[in-house]
């Protein structure tokens, strides 16, 4: 499989008084036909959003790497039966390997149009998968840098996190990624770490900042983690690390480990399971808009 490197990101830009653009890596899908956000655009190209009165809850799903949109589209049924609309980013392998034109970018354009969709949102539950996990620390680095975004920060009810990959883990799990071939695998771990090496001064402090801010969340937030212990890409011990950590900040946190199941695709392994969980933690966020 080949994979373009390449930036295609414009900053979210205001249309008028009650409109914006969002970028094309970020995109917003409502819970049913009734919306409260009419999208004119639904291509892959920018989407223009006007702005009415009506408030649902919104999940923002960081999406894993390389994630195709029919599956992504499965999450977001998950939530749009439970009536929250739907905020989808993208992660691309650009934007791991090159955080300060890629990941950076993307976090600082996600924060901006989360500043414009606050009139229509004040209740968001995050939910992110893999490098997902990596794009949302860097999103929440970028929330604290300025006291301007604390109503955002405070707007986020509950954090899902699900197949996380850790800073030690980048390499096995960008390679797994982007193929599938057991030969070619190796080599590109190989070759990603060689990178990683070389532009360490480029890369490493921006995972350092993500790492920092998935174990030490400056908002007391309640966390659900999907996990299980035969991933070979998200490691056990880390996940129960950044748990204990977030117990001892005094975040609320529940967890859900597999002894037998596939990264990123637990929903799948384990429908029932996994609805039964994210039902339970969503009643104990007790958000005033949602269908739970």
């Amino acid at each position: 499989m080949s994979t373009q490197l390449t930036p295609t990101y414009g900053a979210t830009k205001i249309q008028s008084k009650n409109q914006i653009i969002l970028p094309k890596n970020i995109s917003l899908r409502h819970c049913s036909p009734s919306a409260s956000i009419a999208v004119l655009n639904t291509g892959f190209a920018d989407q223009s959003l006007s702005m009415t009165s009506t408030r649902r809850p919104l999940t923002v799903i960081f999406s894993w790497m390389l994630a195709k949109d029919k599956h992504v589209e499965k999450y977001r049924q998950l939530w749009h039966k439970r009536g929250f609309d739907v905020l989808t980013v993208k992660t691309s392998p650009f934007d791991l390997l090159m955080p300060p034109l890629g990941g950076q970018v993307v976090a600082q354009n996600l924060v901006q149009s989360l500043s414009q969709l606050y009139a229509q949102y004040n209740e968001i539950v995050v939910h992110a998968f893999s490098v997902g996990g990596y794009q949302f620390g860097l999103t929440l680095n970028e929330l604290t840098k300025s006291g301007q975004n604390d109503h955002i920060l405070r707007s986020i009810k509950g954090i899902v996190i699900d197949s996380m990959v850790f800073t030690e883990d980048c390499a096995p799990g960008l390679s797994r990624a982007i193929t599938l071939n057991p030969v070619v695998q190796p080599v590109l771990q190989s070759s990603i770490n060689v990178f990683l090496k070389l532009f360490k001064h480029i890369s490493v402090k921006y995972y350092d900042t993500a790492s920092h801010m998935i174990f030490n969340p400056v908002v007391k937030y309640s966390g659900l983690f999907f996990y299980s212990k035969d991933d070979v890409v998200s490691s056990v011990t880390a996940n129960e690390k950044v748990m204990e950590n977030w117990s001892k900040l005094g975040h609320r946190v529940r967890h859900k480990c597999w002894d037998t199941s596939t990264h990123v695709l637990h929903y799948r392994d384990h429908k029932s399971e996994y609805e039964e969980e994210l039902d339970d933690f969503l009643k104990n966020l007790k958000l005033r808009n949602s269908k739970i």
